[in-house]
């Protein structure tokens, strides 16, 4: 458990686990939502 802590530690890996995390939440959101243009479609962010 050290030595992934020590891992998490480094700023590169923590910078490549936070894009991968939200990187996955993207394609999740698109994925859900699917591929739309803004003009002929439900958008993501219409709700907020």
């Amino acid at each position: 458990m050290n030595k992934i802590k020590q891992l998490y530690a480094h700023t590169g890996v923590r910078f490549f686990v936070h894009t991968c995390f939200y990187l996955a939440i993207l394609i999740t959101l698109f994925m859900l939502y699917g591929f739309h243009t803004a003009n002929t479609g439900n958008y993501i962010y219409n709700d907020f």
